[in-house]
């Protein structure tokens, strides 16, 4: 069975053993706004891959950056905003690309019928 990268599906003992920190330090990320777990109806935290990932950039700042969690906050916010304004970029070159596609097929002559093969 596999999952999407936003499904929510792993607990948090299973996340902390992934990525090698204290479910208490999991939940003061969580009071930080750091990352947001899904609630189930009976309030158990449920992590995505997605999560996962977020955990493991924020444990890499602050092990090896040496960040705080203000730092961790700004970077957070940072990666966020990169990764939106990637993705809008793809669209405007998308865009961009199906224009020059319509235009190229507007500028075309049209075939003289004097000499198509016929």
């Amino acid at each position: 069975m596999s999952f999407s990268e936003f499904e929510p599906v792993f607990t948090i003992s299973i996340v902390a053993r992934r990525v090698r920190l204290h479910p208490q330090t999991i939940r003061a990320y969580e009071r930080a706004g750091l990352i947001e777990p899904h609630r189930t109806d009976s309030n158990i935290r449920l992590y995505s891959g997605r999560d996962v990932e977020r955990l493991l950039q924020i444990k890499t700042w602050i092990d090896d950056l040496g960040l705080n969690l203000a730092g961790v906050e700004i970077m957070t916010r940072l990666s966020d905003r990169v990764a939106e304004l990637e993705g809008r970029v793809n669209e405007l070159t998308m865009e961009v690309v199906r224009w020059r596609a319509a235009t190229a097929r507007r500028s075309l002559p049209e075939p003289d019928p004097r000499t198509a093969p016929g």
